[in-house]
């Protein structure tokens, strides 16, 4: 059965880990997989309704935990939609393309979205001032 309702409301800035980066969403996509989880109410291995949508995003570093290393407050990132786990059998044989456990973004249409400590490791980016 087709999901059909969305809706508009306040919600919490994510607390985040010592690995962790907090990003004020400056930008946020909608692409296809959002358009399906509406339609059908899910994802398989990403999201599932009720939740907070949006997983492609850029915005600026406001915070980050104590253990993050080569980032800094005010930076413009992006992040990509999903980290390897960096766990399961295939991650372990290099094929981190194979993973069996992709640790998703989600929430980036909220103002402030927890970049987990693999997200942020391995696919954030610095969007560079020109």
């Amino acid at each position: 059965m087709a999901r059909s309702h969305l809706q508009v409301e306040p919600v919490a800035v994510p607390k985040i880990g010592s690995k962790d980066v907090l990003v004020r969403v400056r930008a946020a996509l909608t692409c296809g997989t959002d358009v399906k989880v509406f339609r059908r109410g899910y994802h398989a291995r990403m999201i599932v309704p009720p939740a907070l949508f949006g997983h492609e995003l850029a915005g600026d570093i406001v915070a980050m935990g104590g253990d993050v290393k080569g980032w800094e407050i005010g930076q413009r990132v992006v992040a990509a939609n999903s980290a390897p786990c960096g766990k399961c059998y295939y991650c372990l044989q290099d094929q981190e393309n194979l993973c069996e456990d992709l640790l998703f973004n989600n929430g980036a249409y909220a103002e402030y979205i927890r970049i987990s400590g693999a997200n942020a490791e391995k696919n954030m980016y610095e969007i560079p001032i020109m």
